[in-house]
């Protein structure tokens, strides 16, 4: 569990990987609460709480105060230096981030299933679809037929 230093300079570390738009209508990462995501993101990352831990041990506790520019300097010294963690920490925010339903709009996707009555897929050749097939029909049949 975070406390509120933590949670804070987390949430500034998360809107420099994903910052608000420059209009301010899209939320960035920390705004938009994308730290709430990553303690439950095992299934994603063995330690996913101690990757953060580590970049947040990193990074001072007025991370938060500082110009962008030095903000920017210290993650690129973090990345280097907690290169794994920090790669973690990077891949799991995209993924809090984008998995939201509340982002898709921002992006211009639908929350509709993705097919078959989502978003339109070309058909393939029948060129294509009989080199993508021809390994499946060199096996025979592998069933039995019914009586």
């Amino acid at each position: 569990m975070l406390n509120e230093t933590n949670r804070a300079v987390l949430d500034a570390i998360l809107d420099e990987l994903i910052p608000p738009s420059e209009d301010g209508k899209i939320p960035g990462a920390g705004a938009l609460g994308v730290a709430d995501f990553l303690p439950t993101a095992q299934a994603y990352a063995p330690d996913p709480a101690g990757s953060v831990q580590t970049i947040l041990d990193a990074v001072s506790d007025d991370f938060v105060a500082l110009p962008r520019d030095e903000k920017v300097a210290t993650l690129k010294r973090v990345e280097a230096a907690q290169g794994q963690d920090f790669e973690t920490l990077v891949r799991l925010t995209y993924m809090g981030y984008y998995s939201r339903p509340d982002t898709r709009p921002y992006v211009g996707v639908g929350a509709h299933p993705i097919h078959p009555h989502g978003y339109p897929v070309d058909r393939e050749s029948d060129a294509m679809m009989d080199e993508l097939s021809a390994p499946v029909r060199a096996r025979g049949k592998a069933y039995r037929d019914a009586k």
